[in-house]
């Protein structure tokens, strides 16, 4: 079957805004939820109502994820091997090597944390450290394996040729499969963190289809489907997963299933909802623009800052105060290292022979929300 055409669609300026609230949701997670010891008390204690709702912030990765499929697979669609690696590669790894050095350096030069050794700190940057048992430099780089895992299989997809129809196969079979082993042997994935993301990017990328295609209700029925299972592993694993690390008050599964249908229901919202869709502001793609070096950031410096705030300022002063250095390190990560690195990277990239592997793909212009 040859691979169908697909128009490059107009950018979708509120989805970079989008993948910005997601980061915020993380961010707020971190500083107010997440038990750490930077503001002298447990953070349900510092913030004993903010906290109960920031807690479900975590489900900015299920948000972050739903976007990935539908960007990932707009960005992959038509396009060859060769071009689709290029393209992720020289997105994803200069801003990630740089923040895997700032935030290494920080760690070892700030008192109140433990550092890396050079061997782990080079491990790291190679995005994948879990595969050679090597702890991370920032906790937080957990989802970008997760996002190297899924790329390999849109290769895969790349290099069979990308349909519609092979898309709905794919977002059907594939999703129920890693749902049904997740379910079954939730501790046996080791290093393939995949598995239980898995409907979460398969909603994304069938929304894509939707957008690129046309509404049909057996594609919806599958949105729908993918859905489901992402609120069943989230409920039966998820709850858990954030009570592990968020003190306070347990997680309710239907809570965080009712926010996880909603990061489902606002990635639709901003493709097919005329007034949110055909929004043309630049300022939402330069707030979008802030996202991964925000995400890659913010941890580690922003405990630093909020030991050394705190005594200064009020607790909502310094989340505020904290909250907007580290946009502001993003600001400067973007220009100083996404904007000039990423075209040559790329660029670098095209002209390197990838392996020939059978299938087909072919090559076409560069998509918007790349």
């Amino acid at each position: 079957m040859t691979p169908a055409a697909h128009p490059a669609p107009a950018r979708l300026r509120s989805l970079d805004a989008l993948r910005l609230v997601a980061a915020l949701a993380v961010v707020l997670f971190h500083f107010t939820a997440r038990g750490n010891v930077r503001w002298g008390v447990p953070p349900d204690e510092a913030f004993p109502l903010l906290s109960q709702v920031t807690r479900f912030g975590y489900a900015g990765v299920h948000l972050f994820f739903v976007i990935s499929g539908f960007v990932v697979l707009m960005s992959a669609w038509g396009r060859g091997p060769r071009s689709f690696v290029a393209s992720r590669v020289s997105r994803l790894y200069p801003a990630f090597w740089a923040a895997v050095l700032l935030t290494a350096t920080l760690r070892w030069w700030w008192p109140t944390f433990s550092d890396r050794t050079p061997a782990e700190v080079a491990v790291n940057l190679t995005m994948a450290p879990e595969v050679f048992g090597v702890a991370r430099v920032d906790g937080v780089y957990w989802t970008l394996w997760v996002e190297l895992q899924f790329y390999l299989l849109v290769l895969l997809f790349v290099r069979l040729g990308i349909t519609a129809r092979r898309v709905v196969v794919a977002a059907t079979a594939v999703p129920l499969a890693c749902t049904a082993f997740t379910l079954a042997a939730p501790s046996s994935a080791g290093v393939l963190t995949l598995l239980s993301w898995c409907p979460v990017f398969a909603a994304g990328m069938v929304l894509f289809v939707i957008h690129g295609e046309g509404h049909t209700a057996g594609r919806w029925g599958l949105v729908a489907l993918n859905s489901a299972q992402a609120v069943v592993v989230s409920a039966s694993q998820k709850a858990a997963a954030i009570d592990a690390i968020a003190p306070g008050r347990p997680t309710s599964p239907l809570a965080l299933g009712i926010v996880v249908v909603a990061c489902v229901a606002l990635v639709a919202v901003v493709a097919f909802v005329p007034a949110i869709r055909d929004l043309d502001w630049k300022v939402l793609t330069t707030a979008g623009a802030l996202t991964y070096p925000l995400y890659l950031t913010h941890e580690y410096v922003g405990w630093a800052l909020i030991e050394e705030l705190r005594t200064h300022l009020d607790r909502y002063d310094t989340l505020v105060v904290t909250t907007l250095a580290c946009a502001g390190l993003a600001w400067g990560l973007h220009h100083a290292v996404e904007r000039p690195f990423q075209g040559p990277f790329r660029r670098f990239l095209l002209q390197v022979p990838l392996p020939r592997l059978p299938g087909r793909g072919t090559a076409r212009p560069a998509t918007a929300l790349e």
